[in-house]
């Protein structure tokens, strides 16, 4: 498990949903920004693919869902340890052994944490989303 947390704190992801791809500096600033607003493990530009729009039009309805934009999700570490459990049963030979490659890890907890029906949020405004992270980091 790549993610591991002390205590059971509200940790959120950001997805951000680029125009055009964003180089490190620009993916950095608005780390920075919105780790200073809550409790965030990632921030990750995030292909809005059609399936991903049609989760966030079905779960955000009178939504614009496009690009630029951002997706806020609440980290469900159970959620991923249940996962992780799941592909290290289809794997439970590599799983004896050991061999599971970290790669296969990673996949799941990226799908798992950015599994655009639990989303919290969705917007089209960074600082509508340090205006929710700010009274999440509050409640912790």
């Amino acid at each position: 498990m790549l993610f591991k947390t002390k205590d059971k704190k509200d940790i959120f992801c950001i997805a951000v949903f680029s125009e055009k791809e964003l180089t490190f500096e620009e993916l950095d600033e608005f780390s920075d920004r919105f780790e200073e607003a809550g409790n965030i493990e990632v921030v990750s530009e995030v292909n809005l693919s059609e399936n991903n729009r049609k989760i966030l039009s079905k779960r955000f309805p009178g939504e614009d869902i496009s690009s630029p934009g951002f997706a806020v999700l609440k980290l469900d570490m159970d959620r991923i340890k249940e996962e992780t459990k799941k592909m290290e049963r289809k794997y439970k030979w590599k799983k004896i052994f050991n061999s599971i490659p970290n790669d296969e890890y990673l996949i799941v907890e990226t799908k798992t944490m950015f599994d655009f029906q639990y989303a919290l949020l969705f917007t089209k405004d960074a600082q509508e989303v340090v205006t929710f992270l700010e009274p999440q980091k509050q409640n912790n």
